[in-house]
């Protein structure tokens, strides 16, 4: 069943008829908008300003940051993640400290079953989705997360890390699979943290992540996990 117009503008969804209305307002002027009550206001300032300001400007940053994590709106929410994504290593750095604090969407134990997709999955925590679609040079930042000791981060990023990796396989090299093999390791008492490092080894195509995978296969007793395991043999199957 479609949304009505009506539905899609009450959740911020704009046309250009609504950029070409707000286009003389000042820079000052949008920003007010961005806290607007009404959505097509919230989205359509933040779809001028993205284009106005370089997102390595981080006050504007801070700005989507912080509406983002109050805002209810799905194409809001879009609206402010598709700039976010523009950003550096400057904006991902900001954008690190909110992993796993917007909404209530992170995996806090372990899925029923696995996806039954040929994809990785996308990151459900509304900030490691936008970092895994970043470009491939935040991936440092995105693995000194892993050194922090913080698990509620480190479980979101590993998300991020695999996203972009499987997407960008030629930056998948041998230290940064052991860096993601050492959280595996580090973390193995945190089941999901554990799963998540099984699936993000489908972004490693090479001969240690298959062995990796089959001992996880052979002495992992969880049942999940293991069936993650085999999903990420079989996604390594499809490319290796």
């Amino acid at each position: 069943m479609k949304s009505s117009n009506e539905d899609l503008r009450k959740r911020g969804f704009i046309t250009k008829e609504d950029i070409i209305n707000f286009q003389n307002f000042s820079n000052s002027e949008l920003i007010l908008l961005i806290n607007s009550q009404n959505s097509v206001e919230r989205s359509v300032a933040i779809n001028l300003l993205s284009n106005r300001f370089n997102t390595e400007d981080l006050d504007f940053v801070k700005i989507l940051l912080e509406r983002l994590c109050v805002e209810k709106c799905l194409y809001t929410k879009i609206k402010i993640c598709n700039a976010l994504e523009k950003g550096s290593i400057k904006t991902a750095e900001q954008m690190v400290t909110y992993l796993g604090c917007i909404g209530k969407n992170q995996h806090l134990c372990l899925p029923k079953k696995v996806s039954q997709k040929k994809s990785y999955p996308l990151p459900r925590d509304i900030i490691a989705r936008s970092l895994g679609k970043m470009n491939f040079r935040i991936l440092p930042l995105l693995f000194n997360v892993l050194n922090t000791n913080n698990e509620v981060k480190i479980s979101e990023v590993i998300d991020a890390i695999g996203f972009l990796l499987f997407y960008n396989p030629n930056y998948a090299n041998k230290h940064l699979f052991q860096s993601i093999i050492n959280t595996l390791n580090k973390y193995c008492e945190n089941n999901v943290i554990v799963w998540k490092c099984v699936c993000c080894l489908s972004s490693f195509k090479t001969q240690d992540s298959i062995e990796s995978l089959n001992k996880i296969i052979n002495n992992n007793k969880n049942e999940i996990i293991k069936c993650e395991a085999n999903r990420s043999l079989k996604l390594i199957g499809e490319i290796y």
